[in-house]
């Protein structure tokens, strides 16, 4: 029960107690007609002081700029909620009601390669610390593919670093996500809203294709025997990995998935989790199941000239 409506029962009970006192008989009837008008009347009150908040809640607009580097990236800010500074970088630094610091700090490094870029921020004098590794899309699209990673934060309390490493003609842009731990869950996801909303505004100018991983794309095949109704048959296996990091896998069943760029990994592309690890080499392709015990790599060969830049729907 919210305090609103505390208050609301507060005064009726409290008129209720006002007209009963010292009367009896037709009295109490009249008595709780009143106590019943006064309960509707305070009741529309209250449902019209909840309409008007909510109407100038409505009212308040987030103040969108667009923010241009000369680095041929862009992104959009909520200028009431962010300010940005351009400092060995440029950073959105969230001026909301929150804890601690949450900001994006964002660099260019020409002539890096992502990996070798998440070493040289993350890495102290014992090599990398503890961290969580993923993969995904960049921005809103489904054209460029970033590499992910998450640590706690080594220089400020409470908070914790993520990173986006995206491969970019040539070098590397990098996103510092840092996100302080907050007292209440409403302004945490208020946080995090706000700077997703961020992350996911960037476009980038003249984006050329990345080369990071552009010798897995293809179709690689198998021949395979394999028991069907108790007979020895050969059965054609593939393996198709799309350039947009959307795949399948069709061997007694056919398995959309996503494949990563690093450490092999392809997860189901509709549960997120892992099944598989791959390894390329030249035109082979060796395909394990990370769920059986001991299994043996599967080998594909690379089919030439397989269609690989569409998407797989799913």
């Amino acid at each position: 029960m919210n305090n609103k409506a505390l208050v609301t029962m507060g005064l009726i009970a409290a008129m209720l107690m006002t007209g009963c006192a010292g009367k009896t008989g037709t009295g109490t009837q009249t008595d709780a007609a009143q106590a019943e008008t006064a309960q509707t009347e305070a009741t529309a009150a209250e449902a019209k002081t909840e309409t008007d908040a909510e109407a100038v809640q409505e009212t308040v607009t987030a103040e969108l700029v667009k923010y241009d580097s000369a680095d041929g990236w862009s992104a959009t800010y909520d200028k009431s909620i962010f300010e940005v500074a351009e400092d060995d970088g440029t950073s959105f630094t969230y001026t909301g009601k929150a804890d601690g610091v949450n900001r994006i700090h964002v660099n260019y490094y020409p002539g890096e390669m992502p990996d070798e870029v998440l070493y040289d921020v993350m890495a102290d004098a014992n090599g990398l610390p503890e961290h969580t590794r993923t993969e995904g899309y960049f921005g809103s699209g489904t054209d460029v593919w970033s590499i992910r990673t998450s640590m706690a934060s080594s220089v400020i309390e409470n908070a914790t670093e993520d990173y986006i490493a995206v491969e970019r003609n040539g070098g590397t842009l990098l996103l510092q996500i840092i996100t302080s731990k907050q007292a209440d869950e409403t302004t945490g996801m208020s946080v995090s809203d706000a700077l997703s909303a961020v992350i996911d505004s960037f476009e980038l100018k003249d984006q050329q294709p990345q080369t990071y991983s552009a010798n897995v794309p293809g179709k690689y095949v198998a021949q395979v025997k394999d028991q069907i109704d108790g007979q020895e048959v050969t059965a054609e296996y593939y393996v198709q990995f799309n350039e947009d990091h959307t795949g399948v896998i069709h061997m007694q069943d056919e398995i959309p998935v996503i494949w990563y760029s690093r450490e092999g990994k392809v997860l189901d592309a509709q549960t997120g989790e892992q099944i598989y690890e791959y390894a390329v080499e030249g035109d082979m392709l060796y395909l394990t199941d990370t769920a059986a015990e001991n299994a043996e790599a599967i080998e594909f060969t690379k089919e030439a000239g397989a269609e690989t830049a569409s998407s797989v729907d799913y």
